[in-house]
Parts: C-alpha cells; structure tokens; sequence
C-alpha cells in the first residue's frame, strides 16, 4: 500500500504559517476571558443551534464547550456517566471536573436540548456552575415548531437579561449581531471554498483549526483576520508537477476541538486531503446565513432551523441529501463517515448516508471510534487500505471498484 508524501502541505523553511495568527487569536481570547473577573458576564454553550447572535448582542462573553481528543478527560466525564456514552459527552463534563480554567470562568451554561446523552452532560455540568437548558424542535419544516423555536429564543433573551442585569436585547441589536456574524460566516465559507480546486491552498486540518476561531473569538475581531486569510490562501499558487490529491469529505459526528486523529492520519500519513466537511465543527454550520428583514426573532428560528442539518432533526432525508450535496460540490473521491463509539444520533443512520453517497459513486468508509490511542494503528490500516481502493478506481477507466466487505460499511 502506497502514501504520497510529497504532497503534504507544510510552510517552506522560514515562512510565516498563516494559521499562527488566528491561533493566536484564539489563545488571546481564552486568557482574557478567563482572566477578566470584573466585567462582562461570561457563558458557555454546547450545542452549534445557540444562537450566539443573542449573546453577543447581551454583552455577554461566550465560548463553545467542544472540547474533546483527551482520553484523560473522557475518563474524568464518565465518573458521572455510563461507558455507553460517548467520549465528545464525557469529555464535555470533564473538563469541568478537572478545572478547566476556561470553563471555570462561566457564569452559567446554555445548552439546546439535542441529542438524550447531552442533555444527562447539562444536568451534570450543572454541579458546578448555573445551566439553562432550552428546547430545539426536532421536526424542522413544521410551521409550529418554528413559533416554538422564536419563543424559546425569547426566552434565552429573557434569561441573559437576568445574568447580566441589563434590559433585554431589542431588535435593533440584534440585527447588528446577524449581520456580522452572517459576514463572518460568508468569510468562512470563501476560505473554505478555496477547496474546491484541484490543489487545494490548505488542508483540511488547518481549515478546522480556522472554523474554531468562530466559538471562541468575537466577530468583530475575527472578520478582519478571516479576511487576511483568505487572500493569503487565494494567492498561494498550486505546486508544480503534483497530481492533484485524493479528495475527501469528512461527514458525521463532531470533531472536536483537539480530536485531530483522522484529519492527521488522513492527511499527514496518507497525503490525501479533507477538502470538506459534513460535522458540526467544520463548515456545515456556515452554509447557511440568517435573514436579515423582518422580525429577527423569527428570522434567528427559521434561520438555525434551516441551516445544513444534524442527523437529530427530522426529516433525516434532509441531513442525507445536503452531505451528497456537499460532496457533489466539493468533487470528492470517497467519504470518511466518522462517529464516535456508542453515538445514536449519527452511528443509527448510517447506513442512509452509506447509501446516498454510493448511489453517486463515492466509496464511504465508515471509522467508529474513541479518544484512546488503542486503535490508531487499525485506523491507519484501513484507511490506507481505503485510499489505495479509491485511488486504484481513479487510474482505471470505468466506474469504481467496488469496495471490500470489510471497508465499505463495517465499523472499526
């Protein structure tokens, strides 16, 4: 089985890395928050339907709880769980448990009641710090469940107003917070598109590590920075004599903040490139973009309920259709369809995507996995297996092979 080294991205000898600046950013961001004791209140969030347009027009100080990759904090989360759980919801708690300095600066927690295991992650992390649970309407095109929606983002608003202090944000502010939050989310989507050709200016790994800037950095600061990048990537030239590499999207479960083993197999040691990704930690949450007329209560629910979907909401077909889409888009040569162990939401309906994308002719491989280390080397067995098949089919005329039993929709 063979890997193509040469083509891995890497700054030349010297060479500013483009990603130092917004990792920078974010790093500054953390510290102030954890740091500032006496100014503006300060809450966490779980699930990608917060509207943080809400908290921001608040005044209040927010970051996404996400992150995940540590086995040592899966392990502290699931003192309070169940080994069914998955290791992104044990992580969750964890990072509570083991005194995270920037989870332990929140002044209260927000989470939109989505899947069963993190809404039992909410009552937990509740121990140690004031948590609002909300609701999220789980059937999306049904007229009701979007005047359910508006009322509980009302009442969000209503609930920050008593954190803070403050009268509860108008319309006015609001619309501000949409519209730069909808130009950051426009940003995100140009970088990301920059995928698209055939040599792609940044990997999928570096693309990630832009998307987490948008849960820990306001946009006010972040846009400028978003804009740097993009220029700095839309003038990076494609490299000289290369074949254009193996295409992938990455769909399923989210990757969290520091669970960077796939990307880095795939990537790294396997010289493809994750050119798109269908999770709620790359840039499906920002193909979509908030109304900006009319009522912005109604246009925050309709907005976030018609963004690209979880495999929570229904229809499922939704979900289904939009990741074909995705790769249909992005030319993707296979499908990497990763969920973390024991996980219902994406490990049950699996075999719908299974079946979409190859009904299209993209091979999928399915990797359930965890936060340990013990299965690196079996990941990196099949994955290669899984290249090696994909790119056997692209140097043969006619359709693709089919793939082996063992590959094409087994779980690790």
């Amino acid at each position: 089985m063979s890997t193509t080294p040469a083509q891995k991205t890497a700054p030349a000898a010297g060479a500013p890395n483009p990603i130092d600046e917004i990792s920078a950013l974010i790093r500054s961001e953390q510290q102030s928050l954890v740091s500032d004791r006496h100014g503006a209140r300060k809450a966490g969030f779980l699930c990608n339907y917060t509207p943080q347009e809400v908290l921001a027009a608040a005044g209040v100080r927010h970051a996404r709880i996400f992150k995940g990759g540590d086995a040592s904090r899966a392990a502290a989360g699931e003192l309070f769980t169940q080994s069914v759980f998955c290791d992104f919801t044990k992580s969750c708690i964890g990072g509570f448990e083991q005194g995270d300095p920037l989870y332990k600066a929140f002044d209260k927690v927000y989470n939109f009641h989505t899947c069963a295991t993190m809404k039992r992650a909410t009552e937990v992390i509740e121990n140690y710090v004031p948590v609002r649970l909300l609701n999220l309407p789980k059937l999306r095109k049904n007229p009701d469940s979007r005047a359910f929606f508006r009322e509980e983002i009302l009442r969000f608003r209503d609930d920050l107003a008593q954190l803070t202090g403050s009268p509860p944000v108008g319309d006015d502010a609001l619309l501000e917070q949409i519209r730069l939050h909808n130009a950051v989310r426009r940003e995100l989507r140009a970088i990301s598109a920059l995928r698209k050709r055939p040599h792609p200016p940044l990997t999928g790994g570096e693309f990630v590590d832009i998307v987490r800037a948008f849960y820990y950095v306001e946009p006010a600061k972040l846009l400028p920075c978003l804009q740097r990048l993009h220029a700095h990537y839309a003038a990076r030239p494609a490299p000289a004599n290369l074949a254009p590499p193996i295409r992938l999207q990455v769909a399923g479960s989210i990757i969290a903040d520091g669970d960077r083993r796939i990307l880095d197999i795939a990537e790294n040691e396997l010289g493809t490139r994750v050119v798109v990704e269908d999770h709620c930690a790359g840039v499906r949450p920002f193909c979509h973009t908030i109304p900006e007329d009319g009522d912005p209560w109604l246009a925050l629910a309709n907005g976030y309920l018609d963004q690209s979907p979880c495999a929570r909401q229904r229809p499922l077909g939704d979900a289904v259709d939009f990741s074909a889409g995705l790769a249909d888009e992005y030319k993707v040569d296979g499908v990497l369809y990763v969920f973390l162990k024991f996980c219902a939401c994406y490990g049950v309906p699996q075999r719908d995507f299974i079946q979409r994308h190859q009904a299209a002719g993209r091979p999928v491989l399915v990797l359930s996995s965890d936060y340990s280390e013990s299965d690196r080397g079996q990941l990196l067995t099949r994955m290669e297996a899984f290249i090696d098949v994909i790119r056997e089919g692209k140097a043969a005329p006619g359709p693709p092979p089919s793939l082996p039993a063992s590959l094409g929709s087994a779980a690790l």
